[in-house]
């Protein structure tokens, strides 16, 4: 009975000290994905962020403050009579390719305040390139509301709804353990790639559609609706910002536009504390076509430029006057 006993605990004993070698060699190894493996980016110690900019790091025509974002120094005691907007995104935000005078944060700031009748706008770039909407909330959490912001604005991409182990619910062990994520996250994406081969995703449209269909979208669907019932419990109202897609799948923004179904999807997200804002037509108003939006069309870049982004700046300035979303301000109509 002694020796039954003893090869138990033996038993117990190895594969908890197995389990905690895996935890160790996970928190200690793990690598950021090929793609953030820039000179600015460091892993995070919040796991469902997994990775974050170097704060005062600089490579290129990239400079990021000591608040850890792309931009001028901000002081995280807002200043007097100072209008402060948080805007949340990816890579489109961040705007890497362009000097950072050109990105949407800061010619939306430049705007607002040539037309600000003596209140100071400072805008927010919190992008970091490859977040979805998941970690831009978790951003918004842990960082975001401590600046105090007037307004949130949420820069939405097509691919936001990519899934990511923080999928599995927000417990004791996603937050804590490496290995449980790890193990949870291999199954999952190893589901999602039988599924994916069983309903033959292969093209753009083909993968954007199935994000926006079934378990992915209604873990958007989720993250977006707390996302506004929490800054409404600030006072806090949300703009969520669609960008159109400008890539080689997409020949104008008119009546061949694919995602336009996509687009009414995600403006169907109800709650009273969200304003929407679509480029989709200001750009058509303007005979703007995806190869004129576009950094470069001709190599798949679906990045705006800085004209595209300026044409998106000017459209929130007047969206946000026109729901009185900000002070003293004038804006002609289009």
């Amino acid at each position: 009975m002694k020796n039954k006993s003893l090869k138990i605990f033996i038993s117990l004993a190895t594969v908890i000290l197995l389990l905690l070698a895996g935890e160790i060699a996970l928190r200690l190894f793990w690598e950021m994905a090929p793609a953030v493996r820039r000179p600015f980016y460091q892993r995070s110690k919040n796991p469902f962020i997994r990775y974050k900019l170097i704060p005062n790091a600089e490579s290129g025509n990239v400079k990021i403050n000591s608040a850890g974002w792309r931009g001028p120094e901000i002081n995280i005691q807002k200043p007097k009579d100072t209008y402060r907007i948080l805007m949340l995104g990816d890579s489109e935000l961040f705007s890497i390719l362009l000097p950072e005078e050109d990105s949407l944060s800061r010619q939306l700031e430049k705007l607002l305040n040539e037309k600000s009748g003596g209140i100071k706008f400072e805008v927010v770039n919190s992008g970091v390139e490859g977040y979805n909407t998941f970690q831009e909330f978790e951003v918004l959490k842990a960082q975001g509301l401590g600046y105090r912001p007037d307004l949130v604005v949420l820069d939405y991409v097509l691919n936001d709804p990519e899934p990511g182990e923080y999928y599995f619910g927000d417990n004791f062990l996603t937050r804590n353990s490496a290995i449980y994520r790890y193990i949870l996250y291999r199954i999952k994406k190893g589901l999602i790639r039988m599924e994916r081969r069983r309903l033959r995703i292969k093209t753009e449209a083909q993968h954007f559609n199935y994000l926006h269909s079934g378990i992915s979208f209604i873990h958007l669907k989720k993250a977006v609706l707390e996302m506004a019932s929490l800054l409404e419990s600030y006072n806090i109202r949300l703009v969520v910002n669609i960008f159109p897609v400008s890539s080689l799948a997409v020949k104008d923004f008119k009546e061949n536009y694919p995602y336009r179904h996509i687009h009414k999807l995600i403006k169907g997200i109800g709650h009273q504390n969200i304003i929407y804002v679509d480029a989709i037509e200001e750009f058509n108003r303007l005979g703007m076509s995806p190869q004129s939006v576009s950094i470069n069309y001709e190599y798949n870049e679906s990045h705006k430029n800085a004209k595209a982004l300026g044409v998106m700046a000017d459209l929130l300035c007047r969206i946000l006057r026109k729901n009185n979303l900000i002070p003293n301000t004038r804006f002609n109509a289009p």
